[in-house]
C-alpha cells in the first residue's frame, strides 16, 4: 500500500526543520515629547494649586471636628449631623408628633400671636390718642403748588370771559 502523504504528515516529518522560536515583547508607550519650560512650569503651579485646595478642604475638616469636640453630647451629636449634611448626606426626618399633640400646640401659638396683635394695637391706640391731628383742606396738595401759587375762581371766571370774546372776533375777522 501506498502511503498518501498529506501536509500533516510532511509537516511532522520535517517538525524540526520548520520550528521557529518567537520571543513576545511588551508593547511599550512611547515617551512624551520633552515638555517646553513654560509647559513645565504651568503643569507645576496647577498641581500645586490643586494640592492647595485640598489641603486647604481637609484643614477645614479638622477645624470643624476640633470645634465639635468641645460642645457637650446634644450639641456635638446636632454639629455632627449639620457636617453630615454638608458634605451631602440627606438631612433626618422629623420627629414623630402625636396629631392632637401638635393641634394643641397650633393652637397655642395662635393664641399667642392674638395677644401679642392686641397688645400692638392697644399701643398704637394709646400713642395716637395723644397726638393731635393736623388741621388742613381735603384738597391741600401741600409743597408742589408753592412754586406755582394756586389759581382763585375770580381768575376762571375772567378767562372764560375773555375766551367767549376771543371767539365773537374770530367769527368777524373770517
Amino acid at each position: 500500500m501506498s502511503l498518501v502523504l498529506t501536509k500533516a504528515a510532511l509537516a511532522l516529518n520535517n517538525a524540526e526543520k520548520n520550528f521557529k522560536v518567537v520571543k513576545f515583547e511588551a508593547h511599550k508607550p512611547k515617551k512624551k515629547e520633552s515638555l517646553s519650560d513654560d509647559k513645565k512650569i504651568h503643569d507645576l503651579r496647577s498641581t500645586n494649586t490643586q494640592k492647595k485646595e485640598v489641603d486647604l478642604k481637609k484643614i477645614r475638616h479638622e477645624i470643624v471636628k476640633f470645634g465639635m469636640s468641645g460642645f457637650d453630647s446634644t450639641k456635638k451629636q446636632e454639629a455632627k449631623i449639620a457636617l453630615a449634611i454638608s458634605l451631602g448626606a440627606k438631612p433626618p426626618k422629623r420627629a414623630y408628633l402625636n396629631y392632637k399633640e401638635l393641634m394643641a400646640k397650633r393652637k397655642q401659638e395662635k393664641l399667642k400671636e392674638n395677644e401679642e396683635k392686641q397688645q400692638m394695637n392697644s399701643k398704637s391706640i394709646l400713642q395716637t390718642v395723644g397726638q393731635k391731628k393736623k388741621k388742613g383742606s381735603k384738597n391741600d396738595v401741600g409743597h408742589l403748588l408753592s412754586s406755582y401759587g394756586k389759581v382763585q375762581k375770580k381768575d376762571l371766571k375772567k378767562d372764560n370771559k375773555n375766551k367767549g370774546n376771543q371767539k365773537k372776533k374770530n367769527k368777524k375777522l373770517i
